[in-house]
């Protein structure tokens, strides 16, 4: 799903041309969504288990993982808007409240 070249880092520029970035963003988030359709009912109470980076053993219900990924990408959002910004550009309105 990812695509990424043999060798890959974080310093490896994926896409240079903005509509490339944009349809695969699209096309994970597509992914994303189909993911969580598709879930079994009570696929966020399952628990876990798994071995850490360090080998520590872990188990937790999945619902916890499933909150990680979701506010981790706030997380980049901002880092992003932060870049922007220092670029120059203007990243618009953000705040939720005038939002909804």
């Amino acid at each position: 799903m990812l695509d990424l070249p043999d060798g890959s880092g974080l310093d490896t520029l994926l896409f240079e041309d903005w509509q490339a970035l944009r349809a695969k963003r699209e096309q994970l988030d597509t992914a994303i969504e189909v993911w969580v359709a598709d879930m079994p009912d009570g696929y966020p109470q399952f628990i876990m288990r798994y071995s850490n980076s360090k080998g520590v053993q872990r188990a937790h219900p999945a619902w916890h993982a499933m909150t990680h990924f979701f506010n981790h990408q706030t997380h980049h959002r901002g880092q992003v808007g932060t870049l922007v910004t220092q670029a120059g550009g203007d990243i618009g309105l953000t705040d939720l409240i005038a939002l909804v």
